[in-house]
């Protein structure tokens, strides 16, 4: 896989992971609550919408500039980004090593990036 410059928000969650060695909190205590309650899944639900929702708008502004295809749909980008960084700082808790969520990151920075408007 090729690897490129790493947007700095990327860089920065890579490198807040490294600094905690843990899953993501967020993604911890939704399981745990949706687990032993849940009649509150729709507030962890909204949590996840509001997470995702900066990665939404950013990619959907990206495609009305013309720099992503009509084709790529933002809310479907955006769960990919989500479910990378959420499933790699799970994958760096377990292994003690930030390579997963490096991989994670580069796999769906490049999968958002296949989308990229000619130019």
């Amino acid at each position: 896989m090729r690897r490129r410059r790493t947007p700095r928000w990327a860089g920065s969650y890579i490198a807040s992971q490294d600094m905690l060695r843990g899953g993501c909190t967020f993604g911890s205590l939704a399981a745990e609550v949706i687990k032993t309650e849940p009649a509150h899944r729709d507030a962890v639900a909204d949590g996840f919408e509001r997470w995702q929702r900066p990665f939404k708008c950013g990619l959907s502004k990206m495609r009305e500039r013309g720099e992503l295809r009509q084709e790529a749909d933002p809310a479907a980008l955006a769960h990919l980004l989500t479910a990378a960084f959420q499933g790699g700082a799970l994958l760096n808790q377990a292994v003690g090593d930030s390579t997963p969520l490096r991989d994670a990151r580069y796999g769906a920075l490049a999968y958002v990036e296949s989308f990229a408007a000619e130019r």
